[in-house]
């Protein structure tokens, strides 16, 4: 189903407009927000397939050779999952989980569907990694609207993340990072399918003091589509959700430009074990995303 944002009032903050959404047979137009520029959009209207431009359709892609100078197997696991696999319907990207796709040892093995805006590069000649960027950026407003998943074991996730092969959260000596390293991932939501029924979700700033937060909200998010979004200045991330501000952080933030990851995690640890009985597919929704920058003179 198609929506059509209709803008009603302009908030004082950062001149940051509230919303009403109305069932509409006419494509999502971005509202206009004086002051700023809208940088990244995707709607997934009028296609079936992720636009080439915007997205690669791989999780972290040349992991394996990055694990394989970290000499560290247990990092494995996910490479072999890295393809996504996904739908676009009526306008709303579903990224998807089914019984046999993507591909893995077996059903409740683990597994992640995720689309993101870079990649890593490696040059096997010299052992370095560079980068393929279609999309990426320091500072500026993300925000998505979509609906999540329930069922234990998955783990819906919209992030932001260091596009550098040795900022991440393992580094080349093989060791997790710790805070003081600096930031390497933002997490603007990480909606942990055992928890829709409690209705929680969780924020993160890794790695920094007092960076993880849980927000407890009044929704089913496996029914209803809700937008979410975080607003990343110097020193300071601001959460919303449905245009009211929910959370925020203030301290060290990213000293580079970031890329953007979508992903549809199974089992992958800290979830909790799979249901052997959960049905298939199972689908993270997403109607649009976007980012804003602010507009220099």
């Amino acid at each position: 189903m198609q929506k059509t944002i209709i803008l009603i009032t302009m908030v004082l903050f950062g001149a940051i407009p509230t919303f009403l959404w109305a069932d509409s047979p006419e494509e999502k137009v971005a509202p206009i927000r004086p002051g700023w520029k809208l940088v990244f959009e995707d709607t997934f209207d009028g296609v079936t397939k992720l636009d080439s431009e915007k997205w690669f359709d791989t999780y972290r892609s040349e992991r394996l050779e990055y694990q394989e100078l970290l000499k560290n197997p247990n990092w494995k696991s996910n490479q072999k999952f890295s393809q996504a696999h996904y739908v676009i319907e009526d306008g709303i990207l579903k990224i998807r989980l089914d019984r046999d796709l993507p591909k893995r040892k077996d059903i409740l093995s683990t597994t992640v569907s995720s689309i993101q805006t870079s990649r890593w590069t490696y040059n096997p000649h010299d052992k370095t990694f560079g980068t393929n960027d279609k999309f990426t950026a320091k500072y500026g407003w993300f925000e998505i609207r979509c609906r999540m998943p329930k069922g234990n074991g998955l783990h819906s996730a919209f992030w932001l993340l260091q596009k550098e092969a040795d900022k991440q959260e393992i580094k080349l000596d093989g060791k997790r990072g710790k805070v003081g390293d600096g930031v390497v991932e933002i997490d603007i939501f990480e909606m942990l399918g055992s928890k829709v029924d409690e209705r929680i979700n969780y924020f993160n700033v890794h790695f920094t003091e007092n960076g993880h937060y849980k927000y407890h909200f009044d929704f089913d998010c496996s029914q209803e589509f809700h937008t979410w979004a975080l607003n990343w200045e110097e020193g300071r991330l601001t959460w919303y959700l449905d245009g009211k501000e929910i959370c925020v952080y203030e301290g060290e933030t990213p000293k580079n430009e970031m890329l953007i990851l979508l992903g549809l995690y199974q089992n992958c640890g800290w979830t909790g074990p799979m249901d052997p009985e959960m049905p298939y597919p199972r689908d993270f929704e997403i109607d649009y995303i976007r980012v804003w920058q602010k507009e220099t003179n």
